[in-house]
Order: structure tokens, then sequence, then C-alpha cells
């Protein structure tokens, strides 16, 4: 059962996180913080070491979906962005149906290449969307990217779990054991 100052440090850690990441990003005008870092974070954040148990995981995780959401992206739907054709496309739209296809092809790569990797990160499943829908799909896009996510593993295993340990916060796996 997750007590409150489980709760509380969950929350602490998640902040401090994208505080860092939030500087940074403002700092340089670049995408450092992006939708799957949220999952991420949590799953740092609340002890649930199944699902981010390690960096091999983590940022593996991440990098085989920034490999293969570009790997899709490029050839099926490259040069399109999904804001902006989402919101000028009629019925049965080929650039609908490119982003489409690319979403499919990246979220296959991902998951099989993932597995093959042993890399169980499901937060990344996101990161290989947004990559493939276009909205993070360049090679410095996929760097910052990659840097986010090592900031936020480095963070997590160098400042705040050691903290968090000392201090006698450390979060458990909010979730029950039987499920």
């Amino acid at each position: 059962m997750i007590m409150l100052n489980d709760k509380l440090s969950a929350g602490l850690y998640v902040a401090i996180h994208f505080l860092v990441l939030g500087a940074i990003a403002w700092a340089t005008g670049r995408p450092f913080i992006f939708p799957s870092l949220g999952p991420s974070a949590y799953l740092l954040a609340t002890g649930e070491t199944d699902r981010a148990a390690g960096g091999y995981h983590v940022i593996g995780g991440h990098f085989v979906a920034v490999v293969c959401g570009m790997v899709a992206y490029h050839p099926i739907a490259g040069g399109l962005v999904a804001v902006d054709v989402l919101g000028e496309a009629g019925p049965f739209s080929f650039d609908v149906l490119a982003l489409a296809a690319s979403c499919v092809v990246a979220m296959v790569l991902t998951t099989v290449a993932m597995l093959v990797a042993k890399t169980n990160h499901p937060a990344a499943c996101a990161t290989t969307l947004i990559v493939a829908l276009g909205l993070l799909s360049t090679a410095v896009d996929g760097a910052i990217i990659m840097g986010s996510v090592v900031l936020l593993y480095a963070l997590h295993e160098k400042v705040l779990y050691p903290a968090a340990i000392r201090f006698g916060f450390e979060p458990e796996d909010p979730r029950p054991a039987d499920g």
C-alpha cells in the first residue's frame, strides 16, 4: 500500500525532473519536454521497477522508439506533420493515410525491436508515435529526445533516488502485489 510520504515523494520526483528539463527547454528553446517523458518519469517516481528497471529499459526503450519511428516516418510520411495535416485534411486524405501508415509501421517495428532487445519500457511507444507523426522527427529532435531521457534517468539515479533513500522517502510500487 502506498503511504502518504510515498505519494509526496513521487510528486516531488516528478516535479524536480520536469523543473530541470523545463528549464533546459526554456533556456534552449528546444523540446526537452515531450509527452512520453511523463509516463517514464511516473514509472521512475513511483517505484514501478518492473516497467522502469534500469537505464537499459528506460534509455534503451526510447532509443529503439526513436530509431523505429524515424525508419517508419521518413520513407512513408517524411515532411508531413500531424498538427498541420489533421487541421487541413478532408476525408480519405493521402497525407492522413501516410501518417497513419507511418504510425502503424513504427509501432510494429518498436514492439518487435523492444521485445528482441528486451528493452521493456511501454512509455517509449508514445515516443515512436511522436516521431512517426512528424512532431519530433529530425536527427536533432532524436538527439534531444535521447538527451532528455538520459537526463531524466541520470537525475533519478544519481540525485533523486539516493536522496529519497537517505531521507526515508523511497517510493513503493503503487500497484497491488497480486495485480
